[in-house]
């Protein structure tokens, strides 16, 4: 503090000290007091009262009261209070003593912090390289940064700063890095994230490691990555971030229409397989006495069978699998004479010429939708086995011992299954045998002429098999093979056997022909798909077919010839040859 022995001062409210006129010309003194803050004393004060009280005649006196803290100012009383000097103080007059005035310059008072009121104004901070200052220590920091520190990187001491991007230039790097954020924010690891992946975290975790692309699908994510590594960035400096990350987009986006288009291709190419397999019994899935049963259960179902007769079908199917017979719940005997009755005399018929006895066999609950070849070879052994030429023969094959051949039956189509499998173990058609995977028994596997030609091979009956491979008519139906059909029937033969007839997706039993009149043509022909019934009531209507019904690309016949007598004739029929007409 000043004081003086006869001369006043007093501080104002801002710190400032305005000394009073001395009353005797004595100047003011500085004195070590408690109210003086020591730089080298402790500074730990936070608040202190000053007071000055003068006399006239005498230094003032201050007393401490025995029960105030000397080290706390707050605590001392404020009046009449007598200022009693220590003993090593003493008091030093000014050197100056022109200046009535104290040296403010040493006056380090701490003043009491306000108690109420507006808070005081913060602190200005100087900027360590220029006279720049600020409140906030965060954005002075920045401001040394983008002002005094980018300044001094040796990469921005050119005059002019160019974007890598495009062509525009800047004066400094501040420029340049606001003009990058805001021109070419696409790129900029500053700009915010896609509303899209902030609401999916798990789509906006999946990013590239290499530039940071989010968005990606797992499967994605490995084909862009794999895409910075395969293509191989261009040299020069006219390479650019735009260019590589569009050129990186481009081929992750065409490399995934490519798999989205073989992923389709191959679904498409394995359900139509599929839908193949399951037309011709490749699926492997159930067969014969399977579909019986689950057919006959339907039909109680459906209410086309009684439960009377399901029990009694499903005992004739139980002893047709044990005995290798047919049940013969859907033959029509002799119907090659019913028919010969019905054509002869009809109107407009000049001839009619028919095969020998045969019998209609129609498709079951087992085998529908798959067996009409089994169907029509069971037809043309119905005539075989009731001839002498050929009945011994074939009975001999099918019972596996001469004194059972006055025993067999009609092969039902298991049996006949097996019969063309051990066809194929004894070297017939082995390229059939490929096709088929070798395996008929307990199947669902179409047959074909090949296939019934392998067995009457194997059961000593010469066969030729007559390919009609194109129609001879410029509307698509084949005039050559219904001439054929008529020259075949009309020979005069003691024994005329039907014909085994396989077209794309179906096969029949051709019977007889009809001449008419005009040179007109119609087969009769025996098709699986009609049952016993409707096979009955409408005969001639669905027995009947003209030249322009019969209009399928491709026909092939097989033609029994006779008997194999020795076994020289019966190998060479291992590999089937067909006869093409026309040639």
């Amino acid at each position: 503090g000043l004081c003086g022995p006869e001369g006043r001062s007093q501080i104002s409210k801002n710190g400032r000290t305005s000394p009073l006129h001395p009353s005797n010309g004595q100047t003011g003194c500085l004195s070590d007091n408690p109210f003086v803050e020591d730089s080298e004393e402790e500074d730990t004060e936070e608040d202190t009262t000053v007071c000055s009280v003068v006399e006239k005649g005498e230094p003032p006196k201050i007393s401490v009261q025995p029960d105030s803290n000397p080290e706390s100012p707050r605590k001392r009383p404020r009046q009449d209070t007598q200022y009693q000097p220590r003993q090593d103080t003493q008091y030093q007059p000014r050197q100056d003593a022109q200046s009535p005035k104290p040296n403010k310059s040493s006056l380090t008072l701490p003043l009491r912090r306000p108690t109420g009121g507006c808070s005081p104004e913060p602190a200005r901070l100087p900027c360590p390289m220029c006279s720049h200052s600020d409140t906030n220590p965060e954005s002075l920091q920045e401001h040394v940064n983008r002002v005094h520190l980018d300044d001094l990187s040796p990469l921005v001491q050119s005059t002019q700063h160019k974007c890598p991007l495009c062509s525009h230039q800047f004066p400094n790097p501040t420029l340049l890095e606001e003009h990058f954020h805001s021109s070419h924010s696409d790129l900029s690891p500053a700009r915010p994230p896609h509303p899209a992946l902030s609401a999916h975290p798990a789509l906006s975790a999946l990013s590239c490691p290499i530039c940071s692309q989010t968005g990606w699908s797992a499967a994605q994510l490995q084909l862009h990555v794999d895409s910075h590594f395969a293509t191989p960035p261009s040299p020069g400096p006219s390479t650019s971030l735009s260019s590589g990350h569009s050129s990186a987009s481009d081929l992750v986006l065409a490399q995934e229409m490519e798999r989205r288009e073989r992923d389709r291709r191959r679904l498409e190419e394995e359900r139509q397989f599929a839908s193949l397999q399951a037309l011709y019994g490749m699926d492997e899935q159930g067969n014969f006495t399977q579909q019986s049963a689950s057919g006959l259960r339907k039909a109680v179902v459906s209410g086309q069978l009684s439960v009377v007769d399901y029990y009694e079908r499903s005992h004739n199917l139980a002893q047709s699998e044990r005995s290798g017979v047919d049940d013969g719940s859907s033959v029509s005997h002799r119907i090659t004479t019913v028919i010969r009755g019905l054509s002869v005399g009809s109107h407009g018929v000049l001839g009619t010429w028919m095969a020998s006895r045969t019998d209609h066999f129609s498709a079951t609950f087992g085998d529908k939708g798959w067996g009409c070849g089994f169907r029509n070879l069971q037809m043309l052994l119905s005539c075989l086995l009731n001839t002498t030429q050929y009945r011994e023969t074939v009975a001999m094959r099918l019972a596996g011992n001469k004194n059972l051949v006055g025993m067999v039956g009609m092969p039902s189509i298991p049996r006949l299954q097996k019969v063309i499998e051990d066809a194929w173990r004894e070297g017939f058609d082995q390229a059939g045998c490929e096709q088929l995977g070798g395996r008929l028994v307990n199947t669902r596997k179409w047959i074909g002429a090949t296939e019934v030609a392998t067995f009457l091979s194997f059961c000593c009956v010469d066969t030729e098999i007559i390919d009609f491979h194109r129609p001879t008519a410029g509307d698509g139906s084949h005039p050559v093979m219904f001439q054929w059909l008529l020259d075949y029937f009309s020979s005069g033969q003691t024994v005329i056997p039907p014909l085994y007839l396989q077209h794309q997706g179906h096969s029949r039993t051709v019977v007889g022909v009809e001449q008419l009149a005009g040179a007109g043509i119609k087969l009769i022909i025996l098709d699986p798909s009609h049952s016993a019934t409707s096979l009955q009531q409408n005969t001639m209507r669905l027995v009947r077919k003209t030249l322009a019904s019969m209009k399928s690309k491709q026909y092939q016949v097989v033609v029994v010839r006779g008997v194999l007598d020795t076994t020289a004739k019966r190998d060479n029929k291992k590999v089937i040859r067909s006869t093409r007409i026309p040639p």
